[in-house]
């Protein structure tokens, strides 16, 4: 995997704990979605303590596209390229 895209995952894991933080208390209205962003990063989280050995990118881009559909979270797709693009310049 190229460094470019090694930084790019790393950005993502991090913005998806900031999501998780600010998204207040826990509770019954923000549930779901907070749930699910959890669920989309946790095998990040683990493959990138593991040198991405076994990471699954498809079926990691088909959780978040789950997120872009069900919550409208399409900053992932986008931070991820910019910052792949970042890397490149």
């Amino acid at each position: 995997m190229q460094e470019s895209i090694r930084k790019a995952y790393l950005v993502l894991n991090y913005q998806a704990l900031l999501d998780i933080k600010n998204s207040g208390e826990f509770n019954a209205d923000n549930y779901d979605r907070v749930f699910r962003i959890a669920h989309a990063f946790h095998n990040l989280a683990f493959s990138i303590t593991e040198d991405f050995v076994g990471f699954n990118e498809d079926s990691f881009w088909n959780n978040v596209e789950g997120l872009e559909r069900d919550f409208g979270l399409i900053h992932y797709k986008e931070l991820f390229d910019k910052e792949v693009n970042r890397a490149k310049s």
